[in-house]
């Protein structure tokens, strides 16, 4: 993916400090017509700006500034859909420019004005299409599958059919696959093979177990199998000198798996065939006309429920975004009204942000974050043309709120590794417990969140280690929200010798049937995980999913070994109501803190 860095050359601004204390927003305001957008801060203020593609958005981050109110979204329809404000660090306000699919700007004609050291004013290009690179009907997309016995090179028409499943882009490859940008996919490097592995995943027939020359991008050949129904894994044999690569999954055009070099492509050689394709806003303009139009977003039943109302029919499904800590409603069959009309905001509202996209020319995406304590209940339908989600605010005496303290008493040294004896006095262990405040995590059956399922698990390690003579440190001890890149810190800064993440796993609220235990890793934690691992499955009967590698980004910003224990799903039926059971905490902190010694005893010195 190719970020688009803004570097602000304006002289004059070169000699301003930014304050020792954080500044304040105090005015912003967009122009659609103009396509301008202006702010203005209390303070001196430099910003900082990238382009991101899929979907297109110009972030504009204001360093050592606060918003100081909640996030704002505000729609204006047209090619530039929205601009929106938000904390996105303590001392960092973030404006984002949102574009509709298919469009961009051209970074060389966005202009800073930087009329005071307080005073800013950015100009917008007109948005323009991405193009998408046609290819003359002779010349195929993707190759000959002659490697393989079961597909002989003169078979047309099964060469025709792979076109339509790869293709070679001007970034990389892309894969038409189902969509699913919540499911996780791991990397694993065997020499010159990388292998993605794809959870919850069904290739097409026609790719299982099928080897396609490719020869492009420093890539020989890519191969699909299908080792089980929920699991999919896509292996590249690389050339000598190949960048590493990633695999990302998009939901624009058709939606797929998109696999990019690191660094891009323009180095490495290779015929280009065309970009990936991407809806464009004539195609939504087009759409059938049986489409239902979202109409409206409401709030209803003094606040305990979002309401969203269509023309039509709604066809939809809901479910968190791990990785944005957002809870989304995906509409299929739909297309926005223009202008949606938004909720209106009270002083107590239950969501903190609302964002809603034409997601592609068929489907609607919204996305909430709730309030600080609300939780989301269920989404129904009470009619045809009306969704509702349930908002909850819990009571404080919820245990799924307040996490109750173990009632038995804090584990003994003996009844975790009687033999421990700490190799040297200075050992430290950095104990990561994931999410926390505004974000919840997964949200699993009963509302479980998961923030407040390994923190107590998290607590109890520290305490074990503590009394095993490890100095242990926690990213957070209590329900706040630390960034990803502040649990790094924390623990480069610290010289920790371990890093320690814990959380709790979820799949979709339809697969119950999902559970067990996960611990990843990322090159030098692989010792760690098994170890951990190891002891976990010794003392607990539960389901095993394996030690896995992970390019997790706490996983590959951290300096020394590092693991991520997935301690369960709080969607499965096996696994929630024992997360929910602190008790059950109580086993799994000391399982793991028995890992994390025995790790310690035969491999630190």
């Amino acid at each position: 993916m190719r970020f688009f860095w803004f570097f602000l050359t304006l002289l004059t601004l070169s000699t301003w400090q930014l304050p020792a204390w954080a500044g304040q927003l105090v005015f912003w305001e967009f122009n659609t017509q103009r396509r301008q957008l202006q702010f203005r801060t209390n303070e001196r203020v430099q910003p900082e700006a990238q382009l991101i593609p899929d979907p297109s958005r110009l972030v504009i981050d204001l360093p050592g500034t606060v918003l100081g109110s909640s996030t704002v979204n505000r729609s204006y329809g047209g090619k530039i859909t929205s601009v929106r404000l938000g904390q996105f660090a303590p001392d960092v306000t973030r404006l984002v420019v949102e574009l509709a699919p298919g469009y961009t700007l051209d970074p060389e004609a966005i202009r800073f004005e930087g009329r005071s050291p307080t005073d800013w004013v950015v100009n917008l290009p007109e948005p323009e299409l991405i193009p998408v690179a046609p290819v003359a009907p002779s010349t195929p997309e993707i190759f000959n599958n002659s490697a393989n016995p079961g597909n002989p090179s003169n078979a047309a028409p099964e060469e025709a059919f792979f076109n339509n499943l790869v293709r070679v882009t001007q970034q990389g490859f892309l894969v038409n696959l189902d969509p699913r940008p919540g499911s996780r996919i791991t990397t694993d490097q065997d020499g010159d093979r990388l292998t993605f592995t794809l959870r919850d995943l069904q290739l097409p027939r026609s790719l299982e177990n099928q080897t396609l020359d490719v020869n492009r991008y420093k890539v020989r050949q890519i191969k699909f199998e299908q080792p089980s129904r929920t699991e999919a894994r896509i292996t590249l044999n690389l050339e000598p000198g190949s960048p590493r690569w990633r695999a990302l999954y998009t939901t624009y055009g058709d939606g797929g798996l998109v696999l990019l070099p690191d660094g891009g492509t323009s180095s490495l050689g290779g015929r280009e065939t065309g970009a990936i394709a991407v809806p464009t806003q004539q195609s939504v303009a087009t759409a059938q006309p049986q489409q239902t139009i979202v109409e409206a977003l409401e709030l209803a039943r003094n606040s305990t429920q979002l309401v969203i109302r269509g023309s039509d029919r709604l066809q939809a499904d809901g479910g968190w975004n791990r990785n944005e800590g957002l809870y989304q409603i995906r509409i299929n069959n739909a297309r926005l009204a223009q202008p949606v009309r938004g909720p209106q905001w009270g002083g107590d509202s239950p969501i903190s942000r609302i964002a809603i996209r034409q997601e592609t020319a068929n489907t609607v995406l919204v996305q909430i974050e709730p309030a600080e304590g609300v939780q989301i209940g269920s989404l129904s339908q009470p009619n045809a043309q009306f969704l509702a989600l349930d908002l909850n605010r819990p009571q404080t005496t919820s245990p799924l709120f307040v996490p109750p303290a173990p009632t038995a008493p804090p584990p003994t040294t003996q009844a975790v590794l009687p033999n421990f004896r700490p190799p040297r006095s200075n050992i430290m262990v950095m104990i990561d417990p994931g999410h926390g405040g505004r974000d919840p995590g997964a949200v699993g059956i009963g509302g479980l969140q998961e923030k407040n399922v390994i923190l107590p698990i998290s607590q109890e390690v520290a305490r074990i280690l503590q009394q095993s003579g490890i100095t242990a440190r926690m990213t957070r001890d209590t329900d706040y929200f630390v960034s990803l890149e502040g649990r790094t810190q924390l623990a480069n800064n610290a010289n920790a010798d371990l890093f320690v993440s814990i959380h709790a796993n979820a799949i979709s609220m339809s697969r119950p049937d999902v559970n067990g235990l996960e611990v990843y890793y990322h090159q030098s934690g692989r010792a760690l995980a098994e170890s951990i691992h190891r002891n976990i499955m010794r003392r607990i009967q539960m389901r095993d999913r394996g030690v896995r590698t992970a390019r997790f980004y706490v996983l590959r910003n951290t300096s020394m070994p590092s693991v991520l224990v997935e301690t369960g799903f709080v969607t499965g039926r096996e696994d929630a109501p024992r997360l929910n059971d602190p008790a059950f905490r109580s086993q799994m902190a000391q399982a793991i803190a028995a890992g994390i010694l025995e790790y310690i005893q035969n491999n630190v010195r």
